[in-house]
């Protein structure tokens, strides 16, 4: 698990270098916005709507619009996922693992269902 973390942590490092925005401000754009807005793509194409995706981009826009500092936003919605990821070191967990789990894996098994609804229905 400490490898997989390692492996995000420097891809995270060299988006920071390549787009000049901070590691945190990436965290927030991938895990809040990106991925979130996939998964809204995906389920369109599940539903053959467009609804999701507009609507997310709708509401994302929105909210980007009220934030005065996008840097300021960026720590504090981190530092609160931190926050909450070391919530499972009461039961055992660490913030390593729990990141691992909660933000690799989870995402990846959430595709993986959306994928197989969305591309590999079965024919009626």
């Amino acid at each position: 698990m400490e490898y997989l973390f390692k492996i995000t942590y420097d891809f995270l490092k060299f988006l920071e270098k390549l787009t000049g925005f901070s590691y945190n401000e990436i965290n927030i754009i991938i895990w809040f916005f990106i991925i979130p807005f996939t998964w809204m793509i995906l389920l369109d194409k599940i539903f053959s709507k467009h609804y999701y995706k507009i609507g997310f981009g709708i509401i994302s826009t929105f909210i980007l619009l009220l934030i005065n500092d996008f840097r300021t936003f960026s720590n504090w919605l981190f530092f609160l996922s931190v926050d909450f990821l070391n919530l499972f070191n009461s039961t055992g967990s660490t913030y390593m693992l729990s990141s691992v789990i909660i933000c690799l894996f989870l995402p990846i098994g959430i595709y993986v269902f959306l994928i197989r609804k969305a591309y590999f229905r079965k024919k009626k």
